[in-house]
């Protein structure tokens, strides 16, 4: 049985250290009970063709798109004003960590080169909806999946939504929704549509766990991280000893940060720590500089095994990390966590006895005023949050329990796994839905520049002369994806060259295709590598040819390209 996974892995736009680490982890977890398995490379659909290794170039091309932009009314420059000045900010932030970002990348890039076995085809959602990577079983794998991302919604792959995954197993291990739920009755639709096709379902939080059983009408695991599944030597194996010795290791990930890196400082001051400071944050020197009285180095550019060991042989570590405080629990460190959006670090405490590692809490921090910010920055001395524990954890029970669920959560994805190795999944009815589909169908001349004149019905349509140079005529109404409808008779003429036929490109989500031919079966193939000496030629349609049905999900628009040849 082939397995593929899928997960936020290489595509994080922070490159935060985790994203690497956990699908490492849940592969080599597969590994240690002789189960192969290949993580798909995949982008997000939220990813937006962002340059991973210099953010400043896709932030520089956002602001010259903006800075372009003229509203028609007040209120919506306004907006564009402020999306300005938001990617502005970002731009010049990412401006002075040029190199830094380069070395954190590069190292990024030779642990997922050294250790992944992964797919050499890089897709997306659009991607999988036409070409199959020939998995028999798919497993989506921890983080935050299935969040609702703004302005773009659910990601289909991490749904395991796509038509390259109809009839075949699939499992969702240690997922997790996030802050960005299904809001309105249509998204919470969606959400548990796709859900409905999982054959097993396993969660990382209590709470998501509670809201899918009372929404579903089954059994929805609750397991640990991927990390959690391995034991301490793994990682440090892979850990490099850092140079420093008696450290506070401070790691913070999103902008409600200022708590953890306030209380931290305190610590700091008061038992004569240095801090190592790293972040995924686009911050040149960190934010302990902006505090007196205390000693620290600032590390940008590290890459996974570094910050592997400085968790690994820390004396404390200040973080609002989940995988931090996952790894500081199997490493056995003292550690406290801050303030999260979600409650998937209150969850993992909770779990483990150890909620009272939690410092300030969003209602807390944001009661100091500015002043007694400042006043706390350069102060030279200053005492922690009066709630923080100075005993060292306690780690005899905690280990227990964290036996105890590692074979509980290792027993759900291996019997999963059995499960699929030896049944028979049902037969499920995948088509209904995609002959459901409508799409615009348009008319394009191909040849550019050209004396066209055409005789389209224009009372049912519009001819219009597009900017390549081409023409175009768009009837109204849309086509249903049935297998019942025809192309028009070819309406464009021009004169010295006879009409041979129509060949069609389709839009699934943001991507192109061609429909081709290969073996007798229409197969579509993405435009953007279309090869002509490699590929299937493309498929020539009559005029009033039956259009197929597509058998995909998310059909956009199907362009149909006139074909000419010179007359004789």
């Amino acid at each position: 049985m082939k397995i593929g996974i899928i997960s936020i892995n290489m595509y994080s736009r922070a490159l935060n250290f985790a994203c690497p680490l956990h699908t490492w982890a849940f592969q080599q977890f597969l590994l240690s009970h002789g189960i192969e398995s290949t993580v798909i490379d995949y982008t997000p659909i939220y990813f937006d063709n962002f340059d991973l290794r210099h953010p400043y170039n896709y932030y520089e091309e956002k602001c010259r798109i903006y800075s372009g932009k003229k509203a028609a009314n007040a209120e919506d420059q306004e907006a564009i004003d402020r999306k300005l000045e938001k990617y502005t900010e970002k731009r010049d932030a990412w401006n002075l960590l040029i190199q830094e970002r380069e070395r954190r990348y590069d190292k990024f890039q030779q642990f997922i080169e050294k250790n992944y076995k992964k797919t050499e085809l890089c897709y997306n959602a659009d991607l999988l909806e036409a070409l199959d990577p020939g998995f028999d079983c798919y497993i989506c794998v921890t983080d935050v999946i299935w969040k609702n991302q703004p302005g773009y919604g659910f990601d289909p792959g991490f749904f395991l939504g796509c038509s390259c995954m109809d009839q075949k197993w699939k499992f969702a291990y240690s997922a997790s929704q996030g802050s960005y739920m299904a809001e309105t009755d249509k998204e919470k639709e969606q959400f548990f549509r796709y859900l409905s096709d999982f054959d097993r379902i396993s969660v990382r939080e209590k709470s998501l766990q509670q809201y899918l059983e009372e929404h579903m009408d089954r059994e929805i695991g609750h397991v640990l991280d991927p990390v959690l599944l391995n034991p301490p030597e793994l990682y440090e194996k892979t850990a490099v000893k850092p140079k420093e010795e008696r450290y506070l290791f401070l790691y913070y990930v999103t902008e409600q940060a200022d708590d953890t890196v306030r209380e931290a400082v305190a610590y700091a001051r008061r038992y004569h720590y240095r801090i190592i400071e790293t972040t995924d944050f686009s911050l040149k020197n960190g934010k302990v500089c902006e505090y007196s009285g205390v000693d620290c180095d600032f590390h940008y550019d590290i890459g996974i095994e570094e910050w592997l060991g400085y968790i690994r042989y820390a004396d404390v570590i200040f973080t609002n990390s989940f995988h931090a405080c996952c790894l500081s629990i199997l490493f056995r460190k003292n550690f406290y966590a801050g303030f999260r959006r979600n409650d998937k670090i209150r969850s993992l405490l909770g779990m483990f006895g150890l909620t009272d590692r939690l410092i300030a809490q969003k209602e807390d921090s944001s009661v100091l005023s500015r002043a007694k910010n400042k006043l706390f920055r350069h102060a030279g001395h200053c005492l922690p949050h009066a709630s923080l524990p100075d005993n060292p954890i306690d780690y005899s029970s905690v280990g227990e329990n964290l036996q105890r669920r590692t074979e509980e959560s290792a027993e759900w994805i291996l019997s999963a796994l059995r499960m699929a190795e030896t049944g028979v999944r049902e037969i499920r009815d995948y088509d209904s839905a995609k002959k459901a589909q409508t799409y615009k169908l348009l008319y394009n001349s191909h040849y550019r520049n050209k004396p066209f004149t055409w005789t389209f019905d224009e009372h049912s349509g519009k001819v219009r002369h597009l900017a390549t140079g081409s023409y175009e005529y768009t009837p109204d109404g849309r086509v249903v994806n049935d297998g019942t409808a025809r192309l028009l008779k070819n309406g464009f003429v021009l004169e010295g060259y006879r009409f041979t036929g129509w060949r069609l490109r389709i839009r699934i989500g943001k991507c192109w295709f061609w429909c081709c031919a290969a073996e007798g079966k229409t197969c579509l193939v993405p435009r953007d590598s279309y090869d002509r000496k490699k590929n299937a030629p493309y498929r020539i349609f009559r005029e009033e040819e039956l259009l197929p049905f597509f058998p995909v999900n998310r059909i956009q628009t199907v362009v149909a390209e006139a074909c000419w040849e010179p007359a004789l």
